[in-house]
């Protein structure tokens, strides 16, 4: 390649929405060096493939996705960036042709370290950092990191190891972005990290980061990702409740509904104080949904276990399950506990808490029927008809809702197909 040409620069990213956030603020310091981003799925000079190692799976997920970039682009240089390299290190070279390996510190200098290593073939970044991060491609809804790393030491997870000890960013540094991303057209911000509740720089915190989002006037919807429990989740329901753009859905995991397997994988709460959040957020905040995580066959899980479980999870008003059979990984203290639960164990029991969460979500999405909700715009098509999500995380279909995407429209729902919610756009 001459060094003439504009090198090409693709990203795959596996994993948690906080990697997606870190995806685009890698992308922008790619774009500022002088890179054209490129989709994963066509030729290119460089091809970062930004990992996970939470489970074995996703490690794996992010070598097979290096061995497909090597696939689509042979001469490419192949570049496995952030959670696989803090956890794994050169052994990853083993499972995929990975040119480089790069941790968490390293990947946002990565033009640099190209241009120094190849500099007849990548340029030179600017001497000042890009710092508007760019939504992933065919995203409508900007994410926003403004936390990282986790000292909770769950005893089934690895973020510690891959990400280190709790650092969140300055409230005027998220706030600014927050401004730039208003100017760049956006209309819903996502509030991500690797421990939301936990963000506290100086006097601030979540709320005031939260505040902060509310004020830009251009921005109509702001979005939290996973806050745990035993942080300031009640706060953030009291501010929910009479706030005009808050969106009406918490992530709260959950884990287990057993209190011996809660104690076990090191969680902070028992199952009556669990409950006793939910309950709270759904009398104080009107149509709240409610997701949460789960791990089935955490060792010692016993049919007893699993059973307290279920129950506390038909219980309780939630709207969206995650459930994963529990993986066993290595560098985490789960990995060597007594009473490992037999993999087709673990797959049955995610199916019968799955069937449930899929009754308990279609059940809240009828409770719309008949209303109105504000609907994201992120798709049109050339009938007309819309589609995107609703403030409380349900997919929404507008028919014959015309005009651009990147909207926010209120949608007369007229009828439910599943846990879509379907309509027209009526004036607000």
């Amino acid at each position: 390649m001459s060094c003439l040409m504009t090198p090409r620069v693709s990203f795959q990213t596996i994993g948690c929405r906080l990697n997606q956030a870190e995806t685009a603020a890698m992308t922008a310091g790619f774009l500022a060096a002088g890179y054209v981003a490129t989709p994963s799925d066509l030729p290119c000079d460089v091809a970062v493939v930004h990992g996970c190692a939470i489970t074995r799976k996703a490690e794996r997920d992010s070598a097979r996705a290096a061995r497909a970039a090597r696939r689509t682009s042979p001469d490419a240089l192949i570049v496995v960036a952030g959670c696989p390299a803090e956890v794994m290190g050169d052994a990853l070279r083993g499972e995929c042709p990975a040119d480089l390996i790069v941790g968490q510190a390293g990947k946002y200098a990565l033009p640099a370290l190209l241009h120094r290593l190849h500099p007849d073939r990548f340029p030179a970044p600017p001497s000042a950092a890009a710092s508007d991060p760019l939504p992933a491609f065919d995203t409508k809804r900007a994410l926003v990191k403004v936390q990282d790393g986790c000292d909770f030491g769950c005893a089934y997870c690895i973020v510690p190891a891959a990400r280190g000890a709790p650092r969140s960013r300055p409230l005027a540094d998220v706030t600014a972005e927050l401004h730039r991303l208003a100017e760049q057209g956006f209309r819903e911000v996502v509030l991500t990290g690797a421990n939301l509740g936990c963000y506290a720089h100086g006097d601030d915190r979540l709320l005031d980061v939260i505040r902060a989002a509310e004020s830009v006037p251009s921005l109509e919807r702001i979005r939290l990702s996973s806050i745990e429990t035993t942080t300031v989740e009640r706060a953030v329901i009291d501010h929910m409740a009479t706030s005009t753009k808050l969106c009406r859905f918490l992530h709260l995991p959950l884990q287990s509904g057993d209190d011996g397997i809660l104690k076990a994988m090191g969680r902070r709460y028992t199952a009556t104080e669990y409950a006793a959040t939910v309950t709270y957020a759904a009398a104080r905040v009107s149509d709240i949904g409610i997701g949460t995580d789960i791990i089935t066959g955490f060792p010692g899980e016993d049919d007893a276990a699993f059973e307290a479980t279920l129950h506390l999870v038909e219980s309780l008003p939630l709207s969206n399950l995650h459930v994963f059979p529990y993986s066993r990984r290595a560098g985490t203290r789960a990995a060597d506990l007594p009473g490992q639960v037999p993999v087709a164990i673990r797959k049955e029991r995610v199916r019968r808490l799955l069937a449930v969460g899929d009754a308990q979500r279609v059940a809240f999405a009828r409770r719309f029927a008949g209303r109105r909700v504000a609907v994201l715009v992120e798709r049109v098509m050339p009938d007309g008809t819309a589609y995107g999500w609703t403030g409380e995380y349900l997919p929404a279909e507008i028919h014959q809702a015309g005009g651009p995407v990147n909207r926010v429209v209120t949608l007369a729902v007229d009828s439910i197909n599943g846990d879509q919610v379907a309509g027209r756009a009526v004036e607000r």
